[in-house]
């Protein structure tokens, strides 16, 4: 969701009233699509959302923390937070397809990798993406659905893959490498305009967040993918 996004990147405040927004993150390798998830994830600390994370592979580390409120050194986050690495496609609609009956739904869901999920036939994304926000809904007592945010690496899989997503996340977040470790992040949704931040990794992964300076440069669906080492930027 975007506010989640923006609380991890540190211009919204926990308990600050959003409607969910389903965004997508965007970025080749190495730009930090898993370490911008995992801040997300673990952003106010013990007064966060309880987040489900999915990814199709264990992470080699959690996040080393950061400056601002990323509550990457707060235990009470990762309290809050839970890991699970179905291997295929069919394993994690199992995952998805659990989540409305379990007693604590998580506020927060979290799917890294989804390009690793989607095949090659060209429903998968679109059958994919309406998974993931059908189980974002609990069907027990009202209560707002959990905040999805999902990741793609770029250039994706297929011409049909992002036209087929954007149909189910209307907000996105283009990460775009800069001088290493520097990223550039930009976080575009209906109705409000364009967020930009500019993002330093540091040692052991950790983050540094600053306002991005406002350049509106373009956005390409298929920008030539960055070589990376998938470790620095964690994704």
């Amino acid at each position: 969701m975007a506010a989640a996004l923006e609380r991890a990147l540190g211009s919204v405040t926990v308990g600050e009233a959003a409607a969910p927004v389903p965004v997508l993150v965007l970025g080749p390798a190495g730009s930090g699509r898993t370490a911008l998830l995992l801040r997300a994830a673990l952003a106010g600390g013990g007064d966060g959302p309880r987040a489900l994370f999915l990814a199709p592979s264990a992470l080699p580390r959690l996040p080393g923390g950061g400056d601002g409120d990323d509550g990457g050194n707060d235990p009470r986050a990762l309290q809050r937070l839970e890991l699970r690495y179905p291997p295929s496609a069919a394993a994690l609609a199992r995952e998805l397809a659990a989540l409305p009956a379990r007693p604590r739904p998580p506020g927060l869901l979290l799917l890294d990798g989804l390009e690793r999920y989607l095949g090659g036939a060209p429903g998968a994304p679109a059958r994919l993406a309406a998974l993931l926000l059908e189980s974002a809904r609990s069907p027990g007592p009202p209560r707002p659905p959990a905040q999805v945010v999902a990741s793609l690496r770029l250039p994706p899989p297929g011409p049909h893959v992002l036209p087929a997503l954007r149909r189910y996340f209307p907000a996105e977040c283009r990460l775009r490498p800069g001088a290493p470790p520097r990223l550039r992040a930009c976080l575009t949704r209906p109705g409000a305009p364009p967020r930009r931040w500019r993002l330093h990794f540091g040692p052991q992964g950790r983050l540094r967040v600053t306002p991005g300076d406002g350049d509106s440069e373009g956005d390409e669906d298929t920008e030539p993918e960055q070589d990376g080492d998938g470790d620095q930027g964690w994704g």
